[in-house]
């Protein structure tokens, strides 16, 4: 559903709850604010890893935030996993929730949320979906330089993988006039290797962003330590990338 549909859905459901409830209890959309995004990647990497087969890959996302700090939202991208022997997902579907805010003046940030991997048309037998529950710290040092430690964790990883751990630092400096570089790197344990197909790995990303006419460009060199016979049996999938990314949020 596009945003304008759902502005409009919400709209009707405050005037009709109007007709039965006080004034003071019927906007049920105060505090709230909506926001989308869709953009255009030339290899949608995760965690390192393509998940596109280093192709173009069409995102989009919707959020829902309230001032007190609680979030929701949906992204969703087109995904190839080369898998032709049973249905395989075409697409990726996300839905998450969370909670987000500083510790007082302290400048210390946090996030904590749950995040459930969708993959519709995939056949169950590829046992694809799967939940994590994750948590960020954030702390910026000046106005243009900040850091970030963030981990996830899943009781049941992409494809059966069973248990699966996730650490990510990242720093980021905004030089003005909308410029910014960043990197960041990641770590991701997985219980039953054998089954995801890899190695525990390590992943790897530097960045330089930059915003025209209302546009969000993001050019990212994206890696991970695997080698191709380590990366599901020959592929190169983990090899290092140069990623382009164009975006716009509304």
């Amino acid at each position: 559903m596009k945003k304008t549909g759902i502005t409009s859905a919400v709209s009707a459901v405050v005037m009709m709850s109007a007709i039965s409830m006080p004034a003071a209890q019927a906007d049920i959309t105060e505090g709230w604010t909506a926001s989308a995004n869709v953009g255009m990647t030339s290899d949608y990497r995760f965690r390192g890893i393509s998940q596109s087969d280093e192709d173009f890959a069409i995102q989009g996302g919707f959020d829902w935030a309230h001032d007190s700090g609680f979030y929701v939202g949906l992204w969703a991208s087109n995904v190839d996993f080369e898998i032709q022997t049973v249905d395989d997902a075409q697409a990726e579907l996300d839905v998450y929730a969370g909670f987000g805010g500083e510790f007082g003046d302290s400048g210390i940030g946090y996030d904590i949320g749950v995040l459930d991997y969708n993959y519709p048309g995939a056949s169950g037998r590829l046992n694809y979906d799967f939940t994590e529950v994750y948590g960020s710290l954030s702390y910026s040092w000046t106005e243009a330089f900040s850091t970030s430690l963030s981990l996830a964790y899943t009781s049941d990883y992409y494809g059966g993988s069973d248990d699966a751990t996730y650490w990510n630092v990242a720093a980021d400096y905004d030089f003005g006039n909308d410029w910014m570089v960043g990197g960041s790197v990641g770590g991701q344990d997985v219980d039953d290797n054998a089954t995801w197909g890899t190695p525990d790995w390590n992943d790897y990303k530097l960045y330089v962003a930059t915003s025209f006419k209302g546009f969000d460009f993001d050019v990212s060199w994206i890696d991970t330590d695997l080698s191709n016979r380590q990366c599901f049996g020959g592929s190169d999938w983990c090899d290092d990338a140069l990623v382009f990314t164009v975006s716009k949020s509304f």
